[in-house]
C-alpha cells in the first residue's frame, strides 16, 4: 500500500502519462513504436514537459513510456531504450551518458527565511527529506560539501518513496530536501523552492541504454539526436 506521499506521486505521473497517452492516441497508422522505460523524476520533470516537441517533429513514432525506479530488463525485450540512473556499467548494454547530475538541497523560500539558512550547516535547523528507493544520501552530499558527515546522519527528518514527491514535501515547508540538479529548475524558477547550499556531484548519472544491435534502428537513433539536442540547448541558456 502506497504512502501519502506516494499515492501524490502516482496521481501527478498518472495525469502526465494520461495526457501522453491521449496525444499518442491521435497519431495515424503505420507508425513505429517506441518503447521508453524512465526514471520516474525524469520522466516527469525533464522528458513529459518536451515530447510534444518530438512527436511534432516525428509523428510516425509512437512512444509508450513507463515511469519506474525498477532497472529496466533489456533482454525481455519489452523496453527499446531505458533512460537509467547510475553509472553506466551495465552487461549487453549500449549505455551513452546523457545528463549529468549534482546534488543539491533544496527548501521552501518562507522556511529557508524563517530558519535563517546562512551556512551549509544552517540546513541542520529543519528536519531532513530522505529519499527512498534511490537518491542521494545526505552523508554523500555532506563529504562532497567538505561537512562532517556525522551529524547529518543521524540528524532527525521525514523519508518518502520518491524525488517527485520529496520536492513536494520540501514545496510545503516540512523540510529541506536533497534533490537533482538541473532537474529542479522548473521549482527554481517558479519560485516554489530555493536552493539552500551547495551542489555536489552526484552518484550516478542519466543514461540513455538500448540493446547494442538495435543502436541503429531509426526510431532509436531519431529520439538520440532530439535527447541530446534538447540537453544542449538547455544547458546553453543556463
Amino acid at each position: 500500500m502506497l504512502a501519502p506521499a506516494g499515492r501524490l506521486l502516482a496521481a501527478t505521473t498518472g495525469r502526465a502519462f494520461g495526457d501522453l497517452a491521449r496525444a499518442l492516441a491521435r497519431q495515424g497508422a503505420g507508425s513505429q513504436r517506441l518503447r521508453v522505460s524512465a526514471v520516474p523524476i525524469f520522466a516527469t520533470h525533464w522528458l513529459l514537459p518536451r515530447l510534444g516537441q518530438f512527436l511534432a517533429a516525428h509523428p510516425r513514432i509512437e512512444l509508450q513510456v513507463e515511469a519506474s525506479p525498477r532497472l529496466a530488463d533489456m533482454e525481455t525485450g519489452l523496453v527499446d531504450v531505458a533512460l537509467r540512473y547510475g553509472d553506466g556499467n551495465w552487461p549487453d548494454t549500449a549505455a551513452e551518458k546523457m545528463m549529468s547530475l549534482q546534488s543539491v538541497p533544496v527548501a521552501a523560500p518562507a522556511l529557508a527565511r524563517r530558519l535563517r539558512f546562512r551556512a551549509p550547516t544552517d540546513i541542520l535547523r529543519a528536519p531532513l527529506i530522505r529519499v527512498s528507493p534511490f537518491g542521494s544520501s545526505w552523508t554523500d552530499w555532506a563529504g562532497g560539501a567538505g561537512l562532517d558527515p556525522e551529524p547529518f546522519e543521524r540528524h532527525k527528518g521525514l523519508q518518502v518513496d520518491g524525488m517527485g514527491a520529496a520536492l513536494r514535501a520540501a514545496a510545503h515547508g516540512l523540510g529541506v530536501a536533497l534533490v537533482f540538479d538541473p532537474l529542479v529548475d522548473s521549482e527554481i524558477a517558479s519560485g516554489t523552492l530555493v536552493r539552500v547550499g551547495p551542489a555536489v556531484p552526484a552518484r550516478g548519472q542519466i543514461w540513455f541504454a538500448c540493446r547494442p544491435q538495435e543502436r541503429g534502428l531509426p526510431a532509436i537513433r531519431a529520439l538520440r539526436r532530439w535527447m541530446l539536442g534538447e540537453i544542449a540547448a538547455t544547458r546553453a541558456s543556463s
